[in-house]
């Protein structure tokens, strides 16, 4: 009997040394795999907005083709949209809940100091700095509205007409075919830009936000540092400016608030986000904006844009025309 405990000793010591061996390289590898798997998590959340951003922008355009190019119906038929991205919308309850907390965020984005100074608050009481913004690209002041086709004063005009007698055709092709059978002159110019200037082009960006833990920190800090221009070091939870730092330095992302962004620029229309408006999101993400933080807390947002054009259905009213040229003197 004696003989058999030592034999059961002996080979569960073994068994110990094993069991103590999966509990290290289980607590090494869980906090990793917990990282990536919230990761993941964000980052379809992120694709799906960006899929729903997208089709936000084409109601947007569908929206105000319809109706004059009327910002504040574009901005509504985005905000629909986009509701699903921002809570539950299964049924009425869900519904009104998730739009409340829509406005709440929309009033709060309003108040701070987004734009960049360039942006205007509102365009004809509309607005242009909440949580959602459609941009008015096309028409627009770099459009020479005041010498295109059938407009006796450009300077003048209140609105494009989108289906005049005279107006082109909407399929080339067949303008092709119809002009080469009846040998017709070529369009003019001014016909030309008439027809471009019918087509409605807008840009919609959404601050979403990031919602899933730890991942929307490392994920608005990595894009912040890219915008940058910058290399982050150090451990994936606590990364660092300095090159020298390893997995076991201390995070230190100081720099990082004081570093020179770009924000993302357009050759047409206002840029989706303005420098000034980078230094917003850092406050927010590092609970640095007084008030705001106090009563919210830290919030993690990034801008999702999408573009979209869509033909004239309406006569495009000049009031809701977002850049003026500067000699029209308006």
């Amino acid at each position: 009997m004696g003989q058999e405990a030592q034999e059961g000793r002996a080979q569960g010591a073994p068994r110990r040394r094993q069991s103590g061996q999966a509990a290290v390289e289980a607590a090494m590898i869980m906090p990793l795999t917990v990282f990536m798997t919230l990761g993941i998590i964000q980052l379809t959340m992120m694709q799906h907005a960006k899929l729903m951003t997208e089709y936000a922008a084409y109601q947007a355009a569908r929206a105000g083709s319809v109706w004059n190019g009327n910002n504040e119906r574009m901005h509504d038929a985005a905000i629909v949209a986009l509701l699903p991205t921002m809570g539950a919308t299964n049924d009425l309850p869900n519904l009104a809940k998730t739009f409340a907390l829509h406005a709440a965020y929309d009033t709060g984005m309003s108040a701070l100091n987004f734009g960049g100074g360039v942006v205007p608050r509102t365009v004809n009481g509309s607005n242009l700095l909440g949580i959602i913004r459609v941009d008015t690209i096309n028409p627009a002041y770099f459009t020479p509205i005041n010498t295109i086709w059938k407009l006796r004063s450009g300077v003048n005009w209140q609105e494009l007409d989108f289906d005049g007698a005279d107006s082109f055709p909407e399929v080339p092709t067949l303008e092709n075919h119809i002009r080469k059978f009846f040998n017709l002159p070529e369009p003019d110019e001014s016909e030309l830009v008439f027809r471009k200037s019918t087509r409605l082009t807008i840009r919609l960006r959404y601050w979403y936000q990031l919602r899933v833990p730890f991942a929307n920190w490392i994920i608005f800090t990595s894009w912040f540092a890219s915008n940058a221009g910058l290399a982050l070091h150090g451990a994936i939870d606590r990364a660092t400016m300095d090159p020298r730092g390893n997995i076991m330095s201390d995070g230190n992302l100081t720099g990082l608030a004081a570093a020179s962004v770009r924000g993302i620029q357009h050759e047409k229309g206002y840029d989706s986000v303005y420098p000034l408006e980078m230094a917003v999101l850092w406050g927010l993400a590092t609970g640095s904006i007084p008030l705001v933080s106090d009563l919210a807390g830290k919030r993690y947002f990034i801008p999702l844009t999408a573009t979209y054009t869509m033909r004239m259905q309406s006569n495009f009213h000049r009031k809701w025309i977002m850049h003026l040229n500067p000699d029209w003197g308006l």
